[in-house]
């Protein structure tokens, strides 16, 4: 007979009470995933969930009102209870969870895509306890690196959940550091072990001195040899100029309101590296009275890079470092609000390299590569440099325009972006000759939307394409399904 204390439920259930995270307020770095999720997928919603008994909270989301569903209903809480992912095309057309309540009252719910979050070992023990979830309002197929991008922002989701239950463990290890100092007269040894475990540093500041001593852990973070007494200012000296006043208000409240305090800051050690640390303190009480404030420091350099490396990665071109179509699409919806605000004109170009394909063929994959970075590389110089450059993917790339100088004479800018992108490239004295076909819609009143411009945009490409190779045309008006009856006169530059 199964144990109800081991089930996957119960695991579950002393799981979430150990991470003290259901009903917390908003967190940057789940929020920072959230959105990383929602730019890869270009989706209208993303959420981070967990599952508690009987509702779906969520910790961090986007392009979703309600905080929390009730379980009985949550596609999640099957993929949570089975441990596995669950990817639907067409959510309205799904046999089973078509059917759901919630599902019926939000029709615009289409494509989904849920990933089971692994909670973090706890007494040997561990089960699913939430998930990453996108949804859209189209339906569509996702692509094997799309849902491996999903998979791997799950995986940072659980080390940050990981970190999470370290931090509280070591919460706890500060509540019996205090309870020692009263029993066992500040039982030191039994501390460092507790710190060794956590492979944290710990410090400790006198109030009447304002001396700090660092423990051995704390000294490697500094990159101190010898464990040492310092003086709050020496502490202070390791920080950047503008985080000093932050870390001395914190402080400052901690001594005189009790106000711990759990910082995140950049720090440069004694051999003048740059580091991200964190910094947890409180304050000691003895026989009622503060006598000092308590601490722990981590270096949380890697996991810090990481994350900033995973936020880049969801809006950059890997190959070009241009944006890329997620950001694309951001940049676009803000540029079109504002232009229309602020009466702005704007265009778009709409960029195809002719040939590509061959040069592949014929040069190699690298000899590609080459004219892609190239391609990138003009789009990104003067003139261009104030302009959004973007790659959609394979040889076709975006260019948002709102320089007035290069709006004033569009045709004379796509001349020169056509000769720009004329080049030769070669190997072992076989040479293609590379040009560019570009199609560029304006901003209007009809083609007031992300959308219909780039549809736009793409109808003047084909003209372009149809007319010549290696020219460009211009679309004066919107291509926006039945609200223009005739199609738009379009003007070949050569």
């Amino acid at each position: 007979m199964h144990n109800q204390n081991t089930s996957p439920e119960a695991i579950r259930q002393r799981t979430l009470a150990a991470l003290g995270i259901l009903d917390t307020a908003p967190e940057g770095e789940f929020d920072a995933l959230v959105m990383a999720a929602r730019r890869i997928f270009g989706a209208r919603t993303a959420y981070i969930s967990l599952i508690d008994t009987d509702r779906q909270w969520f910790k961090a989301r986007e392009g979703f009102a309600p905080s929390e569903v009730a379980r009985e209903c949550s596609i999640c809480a099957t993929a949570v209870d089975e441990n596995r992912e669950i990817v639907v095309e067409n959510l309205q057309e799904h046999p089973v969870y078509g059917k759901l309540p919630d599902i019926v009252a939000m029709p615009h719910f289409q494509f989904f895509a849920t990933i089971p979050l692994m909670g973090p070992l706890l007494d040997g023990e561990c089960a699913p306890i939430g998930t990453l979830c996108v949804i859209d309002d189209r339906p569509w197929i996702a692509n094997r690196e799309e849902l491996d991008e999903l998979r791997q922002l799950a995986r940072v989701v659980e080390s940050l959940l990981r970190t999470r239950l370290d931090a509280k463990l070591a919460e706890a290890a500060l509540i019996e550091r205090k309870k020692l100092i009263d029993q066992l007269h500040r039982s030191q040894r039994q501390f460092e072990l507790a710190e060794e475990m956590a492979q944290i540093g710990h410090w400790r500041m006198d109030l009447a001195t304002q001396e700090l001593f660092w423990s051995r852990q704390t000294a490697v973070i500094h990159a101190i040899e010898n464990p040492t007494k310092a003086h709050l200012q020496g502490g202070l000296d390791f920080f950047p100029a503008h985080d000093r006043p932050r870390i001395s208000k914190a402080v400052e409240e901690c001594a005189a309101n009790g106000t711990p305090y759990d910082l995140e800051l950049d720090f440069r050690d004694a051999r003048g590296v740059f580091k991200r640390v964190r910094a947890i303190g409180e304050r000691e009480m003895l026989d009622g009275e503060p006598v000092a404030i308590i601490g722990v420091f981590q270096d949380i350099t890697e996991r810090h890079h990481f994350e900033t490396r995973l936020r880049a990665a969801a809006h950059s071109d890997e190959l070009t470092g241009l944006p890329n179509r997620a950001r694309l699409n951001q940049y676009l919806d803000d540029g079109i609000s504002s232009s229309r605000k602020h009466g702005k004109p704007m265009a778009v170009l709409l960029i195809d390299l002719d040939h590509f394909k061959d040069v592949n063929d014929r040069l190699g994959h690298e000899a590609g590569d080459r004219v892609l970075k190239g391609v990138a590389a003009q789009l990104t110089s003067d003139p261009l440099s104030s302009d959004l450059a973007a790659r959609l993917g394979g040889d076709e790339f975006v260019v948002v325009l709102e320089s007035e100088r290069l709006l004033a004479d569009l045709p004379g800018t796509l001349e020169l972006l056509l000769e720009r992108l004329r080049f030769e490239v070669g190997r072992q004295g076989e040479k293609m000759l590379v040009s560019a076909t570009i199609g560029a819609a304006w901003l209007t009143d009809f083609n007031d939307d992300r959308t219909a411009l780039l549809r736009c945009a793409d109808h003047a490409l084909y003209q372009a394409k149809r007319a010549q190779r290696g020219t460009a045309a211009i679309c004066p008006d919107a291509i926006a399904g039945e609200r223009v009856g005739a199609v738009p006169h379009l003007r070949a530059v050569s």
